[in-house]
């Protein structure tokens, strides 16, 4: 049977290219029908899903993007299985930046993975820059059958020892901060984010050490 999948880790970890090695092996390599989609809240890259590897050489276009509505979901995915031809019908769903889906949108992914058996993989971050749970996410963590961290590259470059990084960081001028709005995407003006690991995060937030080469 087919499952709803949530695979989340920090910024920086992978998410992408392993979603993007997912898509190439069903469709390049197997022949299958796939769909790659993201949120429209997403607004980095615009309608793209890319690696930061190569530069971000390593890409895809999704195939369309995710409103919050309620059903709308669930009905855009039908009409793509009913649209689907007899001898390549759609075989998986791949959905990039997932903690930008709203509740609704969790809901219809369920709807789909039990009453079509298609395997839906969602890929994101589990909180915010601030320890805030994004909606996305939560509904994953509560709904989705199989949970799993990617942890590749989710390491702290900033402790002594190194350090499994779960957190991210915001940056705004090379400044850490610690409150504003959840959606800041990091190519927006010069907002960056720095995945660490809670340690430092904690000591950055009470004023307890300062970014190495950093005067604040």
């Amino acid at each position: 049977m087919a499952k709803l999948y949530f695979r989340y880790a920090v910024m920086n970890a992978g998410k992408s290219t392993q979603l993007l090695q997912i898509a190439y092996d069903y469709e390049k390599n197997n022949d299958r029908k796939i769909l790659c989609l993201k949120p429209k809240t997403d607004t980095k890259e615009g309608d793209y899903i890319i690696s930061r590897l190569e530069n971000g050489e390593i890409k895809r276009k999704c195939d369309f993007l995710i409103p919050g509505d309620k059903d709308w979901l669930y009905d855009r995915l039908v009409s793509e299985i009913n649209n689907s031809s007899a001898d390549n019908p759609l075989s998986i769903v791949l959905i990039d930046e997932a903690q930008f889906l709203s509740k609704e949108n969790v809901w219809d992914l369920a709807r789909i993975v039990t009453e079509f058996n298609i395997p839906v993989i969602c890929f994101g971050i589990k909180v915010d820059a601030f320890g805030n749970p994004f909606e996305g996410s939560t509904y994953l963590f509560a709904l989705a059958q199989d949970i799993e961290e990617v942890t590749t590259r989710a390491i702290c470059r900033i402790s002594k020892k190194p350090k499994k990084a779960t957190m991210n960081l915001r940056l705004v001028n090379g400044k850490p901060v610690f409150e504003g709005d959840q959606v800041a995407i990091e190519n927006d003006q010069d907002i960056k984010y720095l995945p660490v690991c809670l340690d430092v995060y904690m000591k950055l937030k009470h004023g307890q050490m300062t970014l190495p080469g950093q005067n604040y």
